[in-house]
């Protein structure tokens, strides 16, 4: 069974900053975490699920990452990772292909009281399951 180990934040080669980021097993992965937003994340099946919300700019975002995919971008390992080692490595990010991703924002947002929704409800609605 696939596990979540650990997280903290990277930073990826040619980016400015750095950002945060969840080791499964072996992987890590860039669920896309901005400033402002809170996170909630947990495996299902052979997928990692990242819900992304931020009240402030009436936005939240479901992305869906296969376990499978291979990891291309250069990074290190940054801060806040208590369970692994300080390293080079490669990263697996939002932006890569077969990344599922619905966003609710504006008036989908406010229509659907999508603030309101409790995580299992709301991958529901962003169609992402299984």
């Amino acid at each position: 069974m696939p596990e979540i180990k650990d997280n903290g934040k990277v930073w990826i080669r040619g980016q400015v900053g750095t950002t945060f980021a969840v080791k499964v097993d072996e992987k890590v992965f860039v669920p896309g975490q901005e400033e402002g937003q809170s996170i909630e994340y947990w495996l299902e099946g052979d997928f990692l699920c990242v819900d992304l919300h931020s009240l402030d700019q009436n936005i939240r975002i479901a992305r869906r990452f296969p376990l499978g995919l291979e990891a291309t971008h250069p990074a290190t390992l940054f801060n806040g990772f208590s369970k692994t080692k300080h390293a080079d490595m490669k990263v697996i990010a939002y932006e890569d292909e077969g990344v599922a991703e619905k966003i609710f924002t504006d008036a989908e947002y406010a229509d659907g009281n999508i603030q309101n929704l409790f995580r299992d409800a709301f991958w529901q609605l962003a169609g992402l399951s299984g």
